[in-house]
């Protein structure tokens, strides 16, 4: 092994500390360290990548481009990317998930360096929601809605809660955008319209408590920017 060669994670290797699988992650060496392999994950590995295992890393000050592993964990194999691919790939993860990129982001919509959640930042986001915010969207929850709680704590049986949610949204539906609802208050920010996928039942929903399934979509950064102004400042 050198540096330059691709290598892919073997079969049956594991990380016991990692809740994540690296089975066939696969990227280019950068570093070797005696039997240790420093190898910067390709752009097919990166796009796989779960948002918990890239949070935690930014989190924890590590880098989720790269991994470590011993050489007899490893087996060389042909590129299946360029390094362009990949170098485009960080830069999209990276815009993404960076707190000073999202500060960056929001700032340009209010115009303002002051980000504070007030009646007329809220405005600015509803008409800049409006114009770029494109269909089809389909959201789901970020979280379970509160009336469901008691549901999975226990305290709700499992045909107590498919009875109510066929009346209520529910943390496992999805939903397509319909329309903009208006500004409900400076507080609750943000409602609109939309349909539950499975049953085409309508309601009225608050933005913020809501994240676009498509994480490809010019959507995600769109709904999940303000969702984090909202819930920050």
């Amino acid at each position: 092994m050198k540096i330059g060669d691709s290598v892919k994670v073997k079969k049956g290797v594991s990380v016991d500390d990692l809740n994540v699988n690296i089975e066939g992650w696969q990227g280019r060496i950068i570093e070797i360290d005696d039997e240790l392999v420093t190898f910067e994950l390709d752009c097919i590995t990166l796009s796989g990548l779960s948002d918990d295992y890239i949070i935690d890393s930014i989190t924890e000050g590590l880098e989720f481009t790269l991994f470590n592993l011993e050489k007899d964990e490893l087996e060389i194999v042909q590129p299946r990317d360029t390094q362009d691919e990949v170098d485009r790939m960080q830069v999209e993860l990276e815009s993404r998930f960076s707190n000073d990129e999202e500060k960056k982001r929001i700032t340009a919509v209010l115009g303002t360096k002051s980000q504070k959640v007030n009646e007329k930042n809220q405005d600015k986001y509803f008409e800049y929601l409006k114009e770029y915010l494109v269909k089809p969207c389909i959201l789901k929850s970020q979280s379970d809605f509160p009336w469901e709680e008691s549901h999975f704590f226990g305290f709700m049986s499992e045909q107590e809660h498919k009875r109510l949610a066929k009346d209520n949204p529910s943390c496992k539906d999805t939903f397509e955008f319909i329309d903009f609802d208006g500004i409900i208050s400076v507080e609750d920010g943000i409602c609109i319209k939309v349909k539950r996928l499975s049953d085409r039942k309508r309601f009225d929903m608050l933005l913020r408590d809501l994240e676009v399934v498509d994480k490809r979509s010019p959507n995600f950064l769109l709904v999940s920017d303000y969702s984090s102004w909202m819930t920050n400042y």
